[in-house]
């Protein structure tokens, strides 16, 4: 956060508009607002080797912080016929654990994994389809934390 004290005591805080303003016993409490990026810039990042630091689905928290975790817990919400014909995955009926396939029991399907970036975009094509909310935080392989939000 910037500032300036001038001499005669003021205090300029530039950009305000980007912190949430409180005022608890008598302080000034200044907290960053969360910045999001849109679906084109989160598209121009790379997330591999990135990690989720925190995600919601429709407001609740998701433990298991893996783009594959979430993809299953978004597919858990879908009927079986309604997943294949969205998906840009592949899918197996049956319990395989070979040739990049795995099988989930949550869902009753073997699919075979993607990467993360491929993954991550099949997570906001079935967010979009369900009409879910969701909020995600991304730390990237580089260290610059990414927020981003679908309603």
């Amino acid at each position: 956060m910037k500032h300036k004290m001038s001499n005669n005591g003021v205090i300029r805080i530039i950009n305000i508009s980007n912190y949430i303003q409180e005022i608890v016993n008598g302080d000034l409490i200044l907290t960053p607002k969360t910045l999001y990026i849109t679906e084109t810039e989160l598209y121009q990042k790379t997330l591999l080797n990135s990690k989720i630091l925190e995600c919601k689905i429709n407001g609740i928290n998701i433990s298991k912080l893996k783009y594959a975790s979430i993809l299953i817990h978004i597919y858990k919400m879908m009927p079986t016929n309604m997943i294949l014909q969205n998906t840009t995955f592949n899918f197996k009926l049956e319990k395989i654990n070979e040739n990049g396939y795995h099988w989930h029991k949550e869902i009753n399907m073997s699919m075979q994994n993607k990467d993360a970036n491929l993954t991550f975009k099949e997570i906001i094509v079935m967010v979009k389809l369900n009409n879910l909310s969701f909020d995600i935080k991304i730390k990237l392989f580089n260290d610059e934390i990414i927020n981003f939000k679908l309603n």
